[in-house]
């Protein structure tokens, strides 16, 4: 995918998904790529629990001075499908879904029509294999590169090295290599 600005939104839940810290790390795996971006959270009001959380991302060739919420994003990268009607992303998402799901079935099952095309990797498998827990940003970076040709995933990779530390970090690249090795691109 490529543009002018992309407008990322990542949908996880508060407790642990790590969906802000996947939306910080490819907004600095841009910034060191020379392009500009902005990324921050949006809770809801209780951040315990696994209550919902956005964090918007715009990566671009210019200065990004928007600073609202995105309503409309380019691609949406949803960490738990239970996620799709609370936020209505299939109706709201422009281009791409990037979706942690167990097949294809639960993918049609749980976004039905969708103009875009879907991004789906089981991001709980790979990241429970590599990590010991379902912790999925890392895993959900990897679907997303897939698609997302403004940074690249070795760039990502040593970003993930950096915020995890050096076993930890490890881990997490491998968890991010596979899910980009594994996802699918479909088209509903």
């Amino acid at each position: 995918m490529s543009a002018s600005t992309i407008e990322i939104t990542f949908f996880g839940r508060g407790g642990g998904q790590g969906a802000v810290t996947a939306a910080q790390i490819i907004a600095q795996a841009a910034i060191r790529r020379g392009l500009f971006a902005s990324s921050f959270p949006e809770y809801g009001a209780e951040r315990r629990g696994g209550a919902p959380v956005r964090a918007y991302v715009r990566l671009s060739r210019e200065p990004v001075l928007a600073r609202e919420p995105i309503e409309r994003p380019d691609i949406s990268v949803v960490f738990d499908t239970r996620l799709l009607s609370v936020f209505n992303i299939p109706q709201i998402t422009k281009s791409y879904i990037v979706i942690n799901a167990t097949s294809i079935d639960d993918v049609r099952q749980s976004i039905g029509k969708f103009g875009g095309k879907v991004v789906y990797v089981n991001a709980y498998e790979i990241s429970t294999k590599h990590l010991g827990k379902p912790i999925v940003n890392t895993t959900m970076l990897g679907a997303l590169l897939k698609i997302l040709d403004l940074v690249d995933i070795e760039t990502v990779k040593e970003l993930v090295l950096e915020t995890f530390g050096k076993k930890l970090g490890k881990s997490n690249a491998e968890a991010l290599e596979e899910a980009y090795k594994v996802a699918e691109v479909v088209v509903l």
